[in-house]
């Protein structure tokens, strides 16, 4: 399954860079994700999980930065495995940053995904939908991930580093959906 999508954000390619390659924000945006351990600069494990119809999955992941220029390209492979639902799969991802007139950032994203097993048994269609949604919900929590940074005052530390510091990788998982769980709900 080959995937093109693209999303626009209101700040400079360098500030979307910086939180596309933090793993705890990653963590925080990305539908499913569990966990996520830095292993090198470049490489990464994670646990997502994932439901398609009646099926839920979690994937132990393996990610690997082949190719990056900052802060406009990135290219990664993973593969990812689930011996409860004897499914696996294996990723291609390359992502663009784009500055735009108005000083937003285009993010494209290209990816190639193939899913085997019993997930992988589901139509074309149907992956194509939950990956519509996923694509979806995670642009909306970067969205508002960058906007609560922009809203912060000046003088005070950003909300990237204000969580980065005290977590240690082993406990970004549960750390994130506890903070999410307390946090008040933002009126929109």
């Amino acid at each position: 399954m080959e995937i093109e999508k693209t999303l626009t954000f209101a700040a400079p390619p360098a500030r979307i860079w910086a939180l596309l390659l933090d793993p705890e924000v990653m963590g925080g945006c990305v539908p499913g994700m569990q966990s996520i351990e830095v292993v090198s600069p470049t490489e990464y494990k994670a646990l997502m999980a994932v439901k398609i119809a009646f099926i839920s999955a979690k994937f132990k992941l393996r990610t690997t930065i082949l190719e990056q220029r900052a802060p406009c390209y990135l290219r990664c492979e993973g593969t990812g495995e689930d011996a409860s639902v004897a499914s696996s799969l294996k990723q291609q991802s390359e992502m663009f940053l784009a500055e735009q007139a108005d000083g937003s950032t285009e993010l494209r994203m290209k990816v190639k995904v193939d899913v085997l097993g019993r997930l992988g048994s589901f139509g074309l269609g149907v992956m194509k939908t939950k990956a519509d949604r996923m694509w979806d919900e995670f642009g909306q929590n970067l969205a508002k991930r960058i906007e609560s940074q922009q809203e912060q005052p000046t003088g005070t530390p950003n909300a990237l580093e204000a969580e980065a510091a005290p977590l240690p990788p082993e406990s970004v998982g549960w750390w994130l959906r506890l903070r999410d769980r307390l946090q008040p709900a933002t009126k929109e």
